[in-house]
């Protein structure tokens, strides 16, 4: 990766994504003092964590100015943070939502719009063990999609194209987790008890069952898959960085895709919504992280025009 351009500059090296992970923290750190009283003695425990989310992007951003190393860790510490919010938002939607529950309407959308195809995708080859094993192989991997593109990038290009990658997947998840507020919607899972006779597979299944249950904590995350919205995300900037990436990252993606709705995690509506999404954030990170870039803003408005 280039040196950093001189539009960003070292000043306490705070970029739009820092932005926007700070704006996003404490947004939900408002809803949780909404929702103390249903939120009991969970509300203390959140707060404490996105207080100590918002100290580290400051941490982060300030150590970034000290040397390369740290500069990597800055750069990349943003995935890990949506991550971290992600696991908070199952109890937050509970106490917002309470018993309210999309899964009917969805269920209802999948028969209108695609009739049996649901049913007959979950029932592909009669469920072989093998095939189920592979498809968990390829619903895992979208955890490393975004960090292989974000390290081709940061490796490749300049630091401008890889915060703007940076932004539009964390503006995208965000987004997604906005979607589950308004939408809190189960999908149509599985009971863990039943999984292994309902889904089938053979080790490597159980095995990532049992990553999943303990990784996936939110249980309402079903609409707009985000599996999908990420992954197709990916598919959009990788074209712009590698042809050998896009060729390699579109039936990877295609598999993931296909592997949400076959192991009962996704509605296909939640697939198009996931889709639309994608759509969405790609359009929309571009053009928003100019305005969140604290520097930028800073330069525009006059009062330090020296900051390099």
């Amino acid at each position: 990766m280039e040196d950093f351009d001189p539009e960003y500059g070292n000043l306490a090296d705070l970029s739009a994504v820092d932005a926007l992970n700070s704006f996003a923290i404490l947004l939900l750190g408002l809803i949780v003092a909404m929702l103390q009283r249903p939120l009991g003695d969970l509300a203390l425990g959140l707060l404490a964590l996105f207080a100590t989310l918002l100290f580290f992007v400051v941490l982060l951003a300030i150590l970034a100015t000290r040397g390369p190393v740290w500069r990597a860790v800055h750069e990349f510490s943003s995935i890990l943070i949506v991550i971290a919010v992600f696991s908070a938002l199952g109890p937050m939607i509970e106490a917002a939502s309470g018993p309210l529950r999309w899964d009917l309407t969805f269920a209802r959308l999948d028969a209108a719009l695609v009739g049996q195809l649901a049913g007959e995708w979950r029932a592909l080859l009669g469920r072989p063990s093998w095939f189920v094993d592979l498809s968990y192989v390829l619903y895992l991997s979208y955890y490393f999609v975004p960090f292989v593109l974000g390290i081709v990038v940061y490796q490749q290009q300049t630091t401008a194209e890889f915060r703007s990658l940076a932004f539009t997947i964390v503006l995208t998840f965000y987004l997604s987790y906005l979607g589950y507020f308004l939408f809190p919607t189960l999908g149509p899972r599985v009971p863990p008890v039943a999984e292994s006779l309902a889904i089938g597979g053979g080790m490597l299944s159980e095995a990532a069952r049992r990553f999943l249950a303990w990784a996936e904590r939110n249980p309402t995350d079903a609409f707009p898959s985000g599996h999908t919205a990420i992954a197709l995300l990916c598919v959009f900037r990788a074209r712009r960085v590698s042809s050998r990436l896009t060729a390699l990252y579109l039936p990877l993606v295609t598999g993931i895709i296909f592997s949400t709705v076959y192991l009962h995690y996704h509605y296909v509506v939640d697939v198009l919504g996931g889709a639309a999404l994608a759509c969405a954030g790609a359009w929309l990170g571009p053009r928003l992280e100019p305005w969140c870039d604290p520097h930028r803003v800073i330069k525009r408005l006059g009062l330090h025009p020296d900051i390099r």
